[in-house]
């Protein structure tokens, strides 16, 4: 219920952008005040907490971020504030993240490896990658000590299983079906 909720108002927050022709400055705004909610536990435990009344937190907030975002951002602050959803904040700058990737033809995903790849063979991974789904992919690498060698990649939902384990299970299945 929380993703669903989160990406309401991420879309909400989007089309707001998208009319302003301001969707990357948004995105960098809200990714902003979302890195420092995570650095700074003091004025995380301040946004979030319920005892602290509304009418508080959007003062706190205007004298924080006032002429330092713009309008939009700090009344989609406000709402969220008026709303009682500040705790979904992280999960709607994700999905607005994704609208806009997803609207600009890019998807994220993940290579697991044995061992970590090099910044060459991630390109290459990448660009392979980008044709089979036919938009841009970007990659991040993830070091999985169970894989005896090769790659899993994992985007948008699907699977491509490169691994040595998943080549010798397809082996043995062949095997025994004879």
């Amino acid at each position: 219920m929380e993703i669903e909720v989160a990406m309401v108002y991420a879309e909400a927050l989007y089309g707001a952008a998208k009319d302003l022709d301001e969707v990357e400055e948004i995105r960098d705004e809200i990714t902003q005040i979302d890195q420092i909610l995570r650095k700074s536990r003091d004025f995380s435990e301040l946004f979030l907490n319920p005892a602290i009344s509304a009418a508080e937190k959007k003062n706190i907030l205007k004298n924080v971020f006032d002429g330092r975002v713009q309008k939009e951002v700090l009344n989609f602050m406000y709402i969220l504030v008026d709303k009682g959803r500040t705790t979904g904040f992280h999960e709607m700058v994700r999905q607005y993240c994704r609208l806009m990737d997803d609207a600009e033809g890019i998807s994220e995903g993940v290579i697991y490896s044995a061992y970590p790849v090099t910044d060459e063979q991630l390109q290459k991974f990448e660009a392979e990658t980008s044709r089979l789904f036919r938009r841009k992919v970007h990659l991040k690498n993830r070091v999985d000590k169970s894989l005896l060698g090769g790659v899993r990649l994992f985007v948008d939902g699907k699977m491509i299983d490169a691994s040595a384990q998943h080549k010798l299970e397809q082996m043995a299945n062949e095997i025994r079906v004879y």
